[in-house]
């Protein structure tokens, strides 16, 4: 079963997306054992597609349509097509609708729907794969306990020498683009490789492993400095798959300071309070309030260095809301601009995640920032009919100022439908830094459209 691109900013269907990826993989390796085997010839049984109730959901829900599950989920078929359905196909199609309102029911907290859907995908003559897939989901879920947050700690790692800084986000998919991306940016060559956050579908083990840090050490080489941030997705199997990243990578925290002589770059964890399911569309991510503290003491006592700050969500967009307070969509973060509003005359360069775009936005005197920018672009695929360099009207502001602005020769093109993925490369000389941004078509060399 092949890796199924699309993702959607819920923990469930995420979760759901990881379960029907681990059993594929299973498969898959199953598949290659009996390859030699007249076994495989017995085994023609087209796999189930398990990706399929995830997207029966998250389809509706990313167009905010108004969920009726008995028909919202049920497969689009003509009344005559359905009395012509040979039965082992009506049953793939039931097996996917139960499967969809099991997800629904878990994600609205009907725990008795949701047991009940459960207990008919285990009993039904659906396909073992969907039983399967369902048991990796609740050991998952099950799994993923309390997050194992690591407060009060003080990480500064000194750069040394290294002056050229690799930058790239959303980008731990595991798929042949993300893998393109990477050998791009080593062709840049890079002295360290600063991921943005979010390794999919929901951060597992599995997943950090395979789809994040063998794919870096496989390119870049086992002693590469590497650092990752902490993404919603990297939460929302609980974090444990995160953390192991963490301590592989010798970061120490989901936090931590870059720096040398002239530079220091703050990766802050906005992750960790982004992972709810219930609040996604209004939720206003936030800082641990003694880390917060602990950047600002870091741009306090800067002295001659200069700040560049890094997060997996974003401070404001002109895109879409950041969240909601009080059924108002708000277009920045109220949360991260307190936290840095009294110092981010200070900051030289904010980069982050989250939205899947190469922006790079103007001076925003609105709020004191000078330089903006989101590095979202690196592996996600994202179609033209789903988003466009567009501003959103009717979203609050700060102090009602005007939505940010930004240069659109430094967005991203496009191939065929899809928007070209993208990385930024900073480079430090002395006090004094450039920033060079890069498109990748999909599968094709890098090719630089902007530099600052």
């Amino acid at each position: 079963m092949p890796r199924d691109p699309r993702t959607y900013r819920d923990p469930y269907l995420s979760l759901w997306q990881s379960a029907a990826d681990e059993v594929g993989r299973r498969r898959k390796s199953v598949l290659n054992r009996m390859s030699a085997t007249t076994l495989a010839a017995a085994d023609t049984k087209p796999l189930p597609d398990l990706m399929e109730a995830a997207h029966r959901v998250g389809r509706p829900v990313m167009a905010k349509e108004t969920i009726h599950p008995e028909r919202t989920f049920a497969a689009p078929a003509t009344q005559n097509a359905q009395a012509a359905m040979p039965e082992a196909i009506d049953v793939v199609r039931d097996c996917a609708e139960t499967a969809a309102k099991f997800l629904w029911a878990e994600i609205t907290r009907n725990h008795a729907k949701a047991d009940e859907y459960a207990a008919e995908l285990k009993d039904s003559s659906c396909d073992p794969g969907w039983a399967e897939c369902l048991a990796t989901y609740l050991a998952f879920k099950v799994s993923g306990g309390s997050f194992p947050y690591r407060a009060n700690m003080d990480v500064v790692i000194d750069l040394g020498t290294k002056t050229k800084i690799a930058i790239i986000g959303d980008w731990g998919t595991g798929q042949d683009v993300a893998i393109n991306l990477l050998q791009q940016v080593k062709a840049c060559n890079p002295d360290v490789l600063i991921h943005l956050g979010d390794i999919y579908y929901s951060g597992t083990n599995t997943e950090v492993q395979e789809n994040f840090l063998n794919i870096c050490r496989q390119i870049l080489g086992n002693t590469f400095p590497v650092y990752s941030l902490c993404g919603n997705h990297d939460m929302y199997s609980g974090g444990n798959g995160y953390y192991w990243l963490v301590d592989q990578l010798g970061q120490q925290a989901s936090y931590f300071c870059l720096r040398n002589a002239d530079w220091q770059f703050l990766a802050m964890d906005t992750g960790h309070s982004d992972n709810n399911p219930f609040n996604v569309d209004t939720n206003m991510t936030s800082l641990n309030p003694s880390e917060a503290q602990w950047h600002l003491t870091k741009i306090q006592q800067a002295g001659t260095r200069k700040t560049v700050l890094l997060s997996h969500h974003q401070l404001f967009s002109p895109f879409g809301s950041v969240g909601s307070l009080n059924g108002v969509a708000y277009a920045y973060n109220p949360n991260l601009f307190t936290n840095f509003q009294s110092v981010l005359t200070q900051v030289q360069w904010w980069f982050w995640g989250h939205e899947h775009w190469l922006a790079v936005y103007d001076s925003y005197t609105a709020m004191g920032l000078q330089r903006g920018r989101c590095v979202g672009c690196s592996a996600v695929p994202v179609f033209t009919d789903q988003q466009s360099y567009t501003a959103v009207a009717g979203m609050q502001t700060y102090n009602g100022a005007p939505l940010p602005t930004w240069n659109t020769t430094a967005a991203a093109g496009t191939t065929d439908e899809d928007y070209n993925h993208g990385f930024a490369i900073m480079t430090l000389n002395g006090s004094a830094a450039t920033v060079d941004y890069y498109q990748v078509p999909l599968l094709q060399a890098a090719t630089k459209i902007f530099s600052e």
